[in-house]
């Protein structure tokens, strides 16, 4: 899995002066006691690292909770093949994309939509199927960055396609999401908001922790947006003077196909709970479907 990366340890080493060799050697001797985990490449490592700001227990219970949720969903991390035709479906209905420059600050964008479908067109799963791909390509080419910055446009979101999304798949995407990620997130803008969508927020907000609450943004016009993201580097569909998202879209899906024999070994970077020493690290997730938050959702009228 080494040799899929195009960048070296060098080169993260030159990124982030934070990084030490003895740590990474450390989460390594780690590992050692960990039979239920794959092995980890070092830059794999390196990517959680960062994400957790260098703190080394921090790391340890992140690569835990990724490659048991990895396992565990089968139905966002099995099967996934950039040239099958659920990769297809999705990529049309939903088209993910990370943005081909950087904003101000070094991060990088990760643009999202939901054309117009009818609802039943909509997989979640397959939509997080793709997601998960178009970010693991990019960190197999770039290594770490500053950070993520989401954009969702919300348009066509609406109370049809949330129904749609089984409840159990959206909790295990959010926990993956916030206890899980390999890279940093620095903010989630939503453009093309609408009072659906504000609904739905008001009513999940106690799902999220406070500092990843604090990370979204409603956007009511591109103006707001392009305050925190240059026009230059936006879509052109979106009023900026970079490629359309469909464009960007098919060329994310050609990039994807050209990793398709790194979903094929990937799929063995996997647990085995028969070999997992102690307990599973606890989360600290609130589940979807239970709680007092269940029976809001269900008498929320949604128009």
């Amino acid at each position: 899995m080494e040799g899929m990366f195009k960048v070296t340890l060098e080169d993260e080493f030159k990124k982030n002066p934070e990084l030490k060799a003895e740590d990474i050697e450390e989460i390594q001797t780690w590992m050692k006691t960990q039979p239920h985990l794959p092995s980890v490449p070092d830059l794999m490592i390196v990517l959680f690292m960062h994400a957790c700001q260098w703190n080394l227990e921090d790391t340890k219970k992140t690569i835990d909770i990724y490659y048991t949720l990895k396992t565990e969903i089968n139905e966002f991390f099995a099967d996934r093949d950039p040239t099958s035709q659920e990769i297809k479906d999705i990529a049309k209905v939903n088209p993910i994309v990370m943005l081909p420059q950087s904003d101000p600050q070094g991060n990088r964008i990760l643009w999202i939509r939901l054309n117009e479908c009818d609802p039943k067109q909509y997989d979640f799963a397959a939509s997080v199927k793709y997601n998960t791909m178009t970010t693991e390509v990019f960190q197999l080419e770039n290594g770490t960055v500053p950070g993520l910055v989401i954009v969702n446009d919300c348009k066509h979101f609406n109370a049809s396609v949330f129904w749609s999304t089984p409840m159990k798949l959206g909790s295990s995407y959010t926990r993956f999401t916030q206890e899980a990620a390999s890279y940093p997130v620095k903010a989630c803008h939503y453009i093309n908001a609408h009072s659906f969508l504000e609904k739905c927020f008001s009513v999940i907000k106690p799902l999220f922790r406070s500092k990843v609450y604090e990370l979204f943004h409603m956007h009511s016009n591109m103006e707001s947006l392009f305050k925190v993201i240059p026009r230059e580097i936006v879509p052109k569909d979106y009023g900026g003077e970079g490629l359309t998202l469909e464009e960007l879209n098919e060329l994310n899906l050609q990039k994807l196909e050209s990793y398709r024999q790194y979903f094929q070994d990937e799929r063995t970077m996997r647990v085995d709970e028969s070999k997992r020493v102690g307990k599973a690290p606890k989360s600290e997730f609130m589940d979807w479907t239970k709680g007092w938050w269940l029976s809001a959702m269900r008498k929320l009228s949604f128009k």
